[in-house]
């Protein structure tokens, strides 16, 4: 990205500042950084391609919920700016919800539901979104769980099960599903499920999702 009249030092200090980094930062070896701007520091890397497109495999793994925050903000940021777009990989659905305009929800590899991130949250339609979703921790004392959201053990990728692979673990499970792999089923022109039976629309979902 150099230009005319700059040096690569000075091509280095702006990616930095982009990403959020201070300049004295730079003479500090790797290991002298935190998670945060360890982190940061690899988006500079990735900025100096000039990318349409960066995918982030759990980018906020290991980080403290604050420093999550500031890193998420500065993918939002790049994006504006940039009009650069993010593919993201992660478990933190919290994480999804804040920086994602859609969601993919996998399951053993294979895709089991996509939608919007509004549609996701406020209506899952496949059993294990649904689970994922009351999953997560509701920060209240007096809130305990009359069951787990999800049953069962992960099976092996060597021997998936028949049928829809979700089954074993499914509580919706009917006999159709041990039997027959279900089609990807399109809810409307953003949403679809691989599911026999998709949830009701208007199941109820967690605090998480609504609030």
């Amino acid at each position: 990205m150099q230009g005319s009249g700059s040096t690569r030092q000075d091509d280095i200090a702006a990616l930095a500042l982009q990403a959020g980094l201070k300049p004295d930062l730079l003479a500090r070896f790797p290991h002298a950084l935190s998670g945060g701007q360890a982190r940061r520091a690899a988006v500079a890397r990735a900025l100096s391609v000039v990318p349409r497109l960066i995918i982030a495999d759990e980018p906020t793994a290991g980080l403290d919920v604050s420093v999550q925050g500031g890193v998420l903000n500065l993918f939002l940021d790049i994006r504006d700016r940039h009009d650069t777009a993010f593919l993201m990989i992660t478990h933190n659905l919290a994480v999804a919800r804040h920086v994602s305009d859609r969601i993919v929800i996998m399951y053993l590899g294979r895709v089991v539901e996509s939608g919007t991130t509004a549609e996701i949250f406020r209506a899952p339609r496949h059993p294990y979104t649904k689970a994922l979703l009351d999953s997560e921790p509701i920060p209240d004392p007096k809130h305990r769980r009359a069951e787990p959201p999800v049953i069962g053990e992960v099976p092996s990728l060597a021997a998936r099960p028949a049928g829809c692979e979700f089954h074993p673990r499914c509580r919706h499970v009917r006999d159709r599903c041990r039997t027959e792999a279900p089609e990807d089923t399109q809810l409307g022109d953003s949403h679809s499920v691989r599911c026999h039976f998709p949830l009701e629309e208007t199941k109820a979902v967690t605090a998480m999702a609504a609030g």
